[in-house]
């Protein structure tokens, strides 16, 4: 009896490396303000909460991807660094956990915990809501 013993790639594995993808590209359209890849990866209608820790109370706001993009300033170098990446995946539902550092010009604004939301369309995986929080001390402990 002869027996061959064989690797598989688990269907979940595959879509954890194509979820991080996108999460990381959201990073990159970010980073470098592009618009265009930013509309490929993200559904315009769905949500950004944030969540503002920086101030003596916290500061809730939303706004939607399409606005967002509007926000974009050439004039500054933005840097969101993810620290690592926490995804789970069932049927065509993804959230990824993301803690992060933020950068302006180089200097040191804030860090937090992002939250992606994605969902599996026939274009490949797209996220479809965030959140994020923003705190200015402890983000030595996200690492």
């Amino acid at each position: 009896m002869i027996s061959f013993g064989g690797l598989s790639q688990n269907k979940n594995d595959s879509n954890e490396i194509k979820v991080k993808k996108v999460v990381t590209q959201f990073f990159e359209a970010l980073n470098k303000q592009d618009t265009t890849l930013y509309k490929n990866i993200v559904l315009l209608d769905g949500q950004i909460w944030s969540i503002n820790n920086t101030m003596k109370s916290s500061n809730i706001s939303m706004r939607f991807f399409r606005d967002d993009i509007l926000t974009f300033n050439p004039a500054e170098i933005w840097e969101e660094i993810p620290l690592s990446f926490d995804i789970k995946i069932h049927n065509g539902i993804a959230m990824a956990w993301v803690p992060y550092q933020f950068r302006v010009n180089g200097k040191f604004t804030h860090c937090g915990i992002d939250i992606f939301t994605l969902t599996e369309t026939k274009m490949g995986w797209k996220i479809i809501n965030t959140a994020y929080t923003k705190y200015l001390e402890g983000c030595d402990q996200l690492k």
